[in-house]
């Protein structure tokens, strides 16, 4: 039987759900000032019905903890707060800068174990729709597979794959745009997909490299995972902290993306009393300097930290910014320019990663610098550079896809029309 895909109008809500959702326009305040920096106690934007947590529920017997989707989003756009960012300049004070977003990330979060429902600092929010398929969201802390680590790529002592696993969340002003997308859980809204000012996300990613592998992981936080699906309640792998990703909207960097993107790596031979005084930044980047692809002239939008190379096996291409899991032929801001969805879900998704062996009009297209809220292919639709949300979107409109296609579902809620023999084909990003 033919499978049915999910279209949607440009600019409106994709595809579907009985009484769409309205446009909003969403200003870039500046209001540093305002008081209350965690999410409105209000009724959150998204419907009752919660979003589904993890890719499976824990087992009857199990005593650890259990993850649990912050998806309490504001209501009403929150003011930017505390940034202390905003007094440092991330072109020449980049590793200022990047420890300033750092501690803000976690202020709050180490002592709830990075439950941002429950920080009493400032609340953090989770993407939905991120526990779909074979990558999704294990029950234990939230994590989803990435990129699997190739000998070498981290240490010199590594020879055998590892695999790594990562959990993000977003502050309050991203949260209120996470809810504005989902506020109708089944017709998510990417034309509201538009971060204000003083937005944040930063990601935590693990290793399941062991110590005598990569022995600069001594001493690093570790969580028990779910990553086998394992059906019992013994013990799970434990993952070592390696790699902490933030990225910020920042008007001052207008002229060329919109965004500075960070990475840390931690190393357990650096000074500090704590694991995050030992997490060194790699560096910043607000640009993929499209002045230097034909030649290996110094970068201009990137700042890479020398305290990191001693550790680092890779950057990313012709030395731009990325971390150790990260692919070496592309870089941060590359991969993240990707984000967006075609208005027929049916049309597949441009890879998140600039093809090997690729054309330079391939390379200048992955490497321009591409402006906040604009999208990496003519005529589809920006997602700001959130790859959770294209991710989510994507693994949403599978499943739907499933559903519809399947005679013995239960019926799906009532919508418009949908393009006819057409299955979906738009994929979450693999970096």
């Amino acid at each position: 039987m033919a499978r049915r895909g999910v279209a949607l109008a440009v600019g409106a809500v994709i595809a579907v759900g009985a009484g769409g959702v309205g446009l909003s326009s969403l200003g870039d305040d500046d209001d540093a000032s305002a008081p209350g920096t965690r999410a409105s106690s209000e009724q959150p934007a998204g419907q009752t019905v919660a979003f589904v947590d993890a890719h499976d529920k824990p087992p009857k017997d199990w005593t650890g903890p259990v993850f649990r989707l912050s998806q309490d989003y504001p209501a009403t756009r929150p003011g930017v707060g505390k940034a202390p960012w905003r007094k440092l300049d991330f072109r020449t004070q980049s590793s200022r800068y990047l420890k300033a977003v750092l501690d803000y990330a976690i202020e709050g979060n180490t002592a709830v174990d990075f439950r941002g429902q429950d920080n009493t600092v400032r609340t953090w929010f989770h993407a939905p729709w991120m526990h779909h398929g074979d990558k999704g969201r294990e029950f234990i802390h939230g994590l989803t597979s990435e990129r699997r680590s190739r000998p070498g790529e981290l240490a010199p002592t590594q020879t055998q794959s590892a695999q790594n696993w990562a959990v993000s969340m977003y502050n309050p002003r991203g949260g209120f745009v996470l809810g504005q997308v989902w506020k109708n859980h089944d017709a998510p809204n990417p034309a509201v997909a538009a971060f204000p000012e003083g937005t944040v996300a930063f990601k935590l990613l693990l290793t399941s490299a062991s110590l005598s592998q990569v022995p600069f992981l001594k001493g690093s936080l570790e969580w028990e995972a779910d990553i086998d699906r394992a059906t019992n309640s013994d013990p799970r792998p434990k993952l070592r902290l390696l790699q902490i990703d933030v990225a910020v909207r920042d008007r001052r960097a207008d002229a060329t993306t919109g965004w500075v993107f960070g990475t840390f790596i931690y190393n357990g031979d650096a000074p500090g009393n704590t694991i995050w005084e030992r997490m060194i930044p790699v560096g910043a980047m607000w640009g993929n300097d499209p002045d230097r692809l034909a030649d290996d002239g110094p970068l201009e939008e990137t700042v890479i930290n020398p305290d990191a190379r001693p550790i680092m096996q890779h950057l990313g291409y012709k030395g731009r910014l990325n971390g150790p899991v990260d692919n070496p032929v592309s870089s941060c801001m590359s991969c993240h320019s990707t984000a967006q969805i075609p208005p027929d879900l049916s049309r597949p998704t441009v890879p998140g990663v600039v093809p090997s062996n690729a054309a330079q009009d391939v390379l200048e297209q992955y490497f321009r610098n591409i402006g906040a809220r604009t999208p990496f292919t003519k005529g589809q639709l920006a997602l700001d550079y959130s790859l959770q949300l294209q991710s989510g979107i994507a693994n949403w409109a599978r499943d739907r896809d499933d559903r519809l296609a399947s005679p013995s579902a239960p019926p799906a809620t009532p919508a418009k029309p949908l393009s006819a023999s057409e299955e979906v084909k738009v994929a979450p990003v693999l970096r």
